[in-house]
């Protein structure tokens, strides 16, 4: 009996770090995305490059000047790096306190984690919208008119679900190439 249980703890752990179960309190969200020029945001992302795998999570603070993402362990909440971009450039700093920087932070993450973090456009399409500096390629949206797909610079990105009736996604999956990010919004935060 007692390893029935065992199994039925080590399953209800499991299930809870994938994040099969995406209760999320109740949040007031706008309708429309339109105005939001800053956010700041708290979930999960993963990275898969080939067959190798990544999973974090993430705390992201957005304005006009500045990003800061922070990734933490998803077990025990340890930072594992902040990447922080402004009009200077972009710097990384690992968990073991390693600074790298670069001059933009595609090349930055290129160098450094293998891959390309496409934050130019990525900081519109987590808010339900295309980056307006390039061109759309394709898009399909739902009846209230969000995004449901998004082909933009040979990023393709599906919008899986929204905050309820708000314009702000919940769950996004983003493949460019042999790269394929996934990130869900556990919660939102808007200037008022």
């Amino acid at each position: 009996m007692q390893h029935r249980l065992d199994v039925f703890a080590l399953c209800g752990l499991l299930a809870a770090l994938a994040g099969c179960a995406t209760t999320r309190p109740a949040q007031v969200l706008p309708a429309s995305n339109v105005s939001i020029g800053a956010f700041s945001l708290n979930g999960r992302v993963a990275v898969k490059l080939d067959e190798r795998g990544y999973t974090a999570s993430l705390r992201w603070r957005h304005s006009a000047t500045h990003d800061t993402l922070r990734l933490l362990s998803p077990v025990v909440g340890s930072v594992v790096g902040e990447i922080e971009v402004d009009e200077n450039g972009a710097t990384l700093t690992t968990g073991d306190k390693k600074v790298y920087r670069s001059d933009d932070v595609q090349s930055l993450t290129r160098e450094v984690l293998g891959w390309d973090l496409p934050l130019s456009g990525l900081r519109h399409w987590v808010i339900g919208r295309a980056d307006p500096a390039v061109p759309v390629q394709a898009e399909d949206r739902d009846k209230n008119q969000r995004l449901k797909s998004l082909m933009q610079g040979d990023w393709r990105i599906s919008y899986l679900e929204y905050f309820g009736e708000s314009a702000l996604p919940a769950r996004l999956a983003l493949a460019y190439d042999r790269l394929k990010l996934r990130l869900i919004v556990e919660r939102w935060e808007l200037p008022e």
